[in-house]
């Protein structure tokens, strides 16, 4: 066991504590007293400007003694050697702090037009380390200067296939007046309607009904898929969610991959209307779904995952950016919302996804080759680090059509498929 001596104990020391070891299997204790700690003949960390005898001394910088959220803090990276720094010191408890609660997105207003939260106003961005799990990597040091065994934690590497179903069909099962209105789009753009009518027919497949090729990924993946449930809208353009072939869809899935809610876009700051869009979902699976990933990834803190909390979603998987890939909160592992706004840790599970396809190939404007080199490289982060590889896909994204041409080789260069 590791004792901690510090002055002060507070709900933030304790979250990042128990995520640095906890979490991973190493206990600790939090002591005030110099003379227990003095006196103690195991691993010791000193989380004091005392002058004690301790593995490793870490000066608080003072943030994790508060109660309230500042209006600015400076934490930048030093490339020459290799370490964090926050307002000039090195309390890399404070640091893990700052990036896994996504502290700044408390105070910067800049949002983009979908009102997001952008790669290009993190801190992480700014440092040109978001392709990097920092936090993870501070963790790796601490422990290392410990002297204790990392090894143990890498070996817990795994990874999550996770699809978001925004349009389940592109031809298929549509209304009459959804199917009319496509094809007079169609011969706008001077488009040939033989392959619509084909796949009505069932002569034709439709480019988006991949679901019989994700339910044979499940027999060596965990695999999620998220379903856009909510009401038609410029950006909710899902198949209606009383349509029977929808239904009899995701009650076809369940039986071999996980399902949760993908709110619509919208609902983000909407308790009712994600409300109402999880209870669609439980009526049709028959079960009290947990599962949670926004729709184009619209999250606000702490906003929506209050909302989510409240209505009984226990794990989210909307941690991440649409405009880059990488750590939003700079790890791997799942872990507890910390809620700024009440200084305490939630009850839901933040599950970090890696990338989503469309920033690669949209965003980024990738090539093949080229998102493949750079998912490799995430995976090896992340194999060092022990965390999930989760990547978010779509079901159009791996049929291998117009822009997605070519795309499934990406997807498959990742996992153990065959």
């Amino acid at each position: 066991m590791i004792l901690i001596y510090s002055e002060h104990i507070s709900t933030r020391l304790t979250y990042v504590l128990d995520f640095v070891f906890k979490v991973k299997n190493e206990e600790f204790l939090i002591t005030q007293s110099t003379k227990e700690f003095k006196d103690y003949s195991g691993l010791k960390i000193n989380y004091s400007t005392l002058a004690l005898s301790a593995e490793t001394t870490i000066i608080p910088e003072g943030l994790l003694s508060e109660i309230s959220i500042r209006e600015s803090i400076n934490v930048n990276f030093d490339s020459i050697n290799n370490d964090w720094s926050i307002n000039g010191g090195k309390d890399h408890f404070s640091i893990v702090f700052f990036f896994l609660t996504c502290y700044e997105e408390y105070y910067i207003n800049d949002r983009d037009e979908h009102d997001r939260f952008s790669a290009k106003s993190s801190t992480l961005t700014k440092n040109n380390r978001l392709h990097k799990p920092n936090v993870d990597l501070l963790i790796i040091s601490i422990w290392n200067t410990l002297g204790l065994d990392y090894s143990k934690i890498r070996n817990n590497y795994k990874s999550i296939i996770t699809f978001d179903i925004d349009s389940a069909w592109a031809v298929k099962n549509k209304t009459i007046i959804r199917s009319l209105g496509s094809d007079i789009k169609s011969l706008i753009k001077g488009e040939s309607l033989l392959t619509k009518k084909g796949i009505r027919k069932g002569d034709l497949n439709d480019p988006f009904d991949t679901f019989n090729y994700i339910k044979t990924l499940t027999d060596k993946n965990e695999i999620i898929c998220f379903f856009l449930l909510g009401n038609w809208s410029k950006f909710d353009k899902n198949i209606n969610w009383k349509n029977q072939q929808l239904q009899s869809l995701i009650k076809d899935l369940i039986s071999k991959v996980n399902v949760g809610i993908h709110p619509s876009y919208n609902s983000y700051l909407s308790n009712k209307t994600v409300k109402n869009e999880l209870g669609r979902l439980n009526d049709i699976t028959n079960q009290k779904n947990t599962l949670s990933r926004q729709h184009f990834l619209k999250l606000k803190l702490p906003q929506s995952y209050e909302i989510l909390e409240s209505i009984g979603i226990k794990n989210d998987y909307s941690m991440g950016f649409a405009d880059d890939y990488g750590f939003r909160s700079g790890t791997s592992f799942p872990y507890l919302f910390f809620n700024l706004n009440k200084n305490l840790v939630s009850r839901l599970t933040v599950f970090p996804i890696t990338y989503m396809d469309g920033t690669l190939n949209q965003y980024l404007k990738l090539s093949i080759e080229e998102s493949i080199v750079v998912i490799e490289k995430l995976k090896l982060e992340i194999k060092n680090t022990g965390g999930l590889f989760i990547p978010l896909w779509h079901n159009e994204t791996i049929g291998d059509e117009g822009i997605w041409k070519g795309w499934k080789k990406v997807f498959e260069s990742n996992f153990d498929l065959k």
